[in-house]
């Protein structure tokens, strides 16, 4: 149980699961809700913000500003924008 919370905790972790769900509600939106579906640029840009994430936490790891939660938020309201310009 230790290790399935550490593995968890780990921001590459919560990055990849945060915009693996990005592309699956947007691609959902896309195919079942939305009337045009949504283009390729529009849909890179959540996992933009996660590849965003990951180059910097590589480069400063221990800044205040790279902790998980905001990036995964910050991709959320991304996915979230992207859905609701394309209504």
């Amino acid at each position: 149980m230790k290790k399935i919370k550490e593995f968890f905790e780990s921001p590459h972790i919560q990055i990849a699961l945060a915009v693996g769900f990005s592309i699956i509600a947007m691609s959902y939106f896309s195919k079942h809700i939305l009337t045009k579906p949504i283009g390729y640029l529009s849909l890179a840009i959540p996992p933009f913000v996660g590849t965003i994430f990951e180059s910097l936490l590589s480069k400063y790891k221990d800044s205040k500003f790279l902790k998980a939660h905001y990036w995964v938020i910050a991709v959320l309201i991304a996915t979230f924008l992207v859905i609701v310009f394309h209504i």
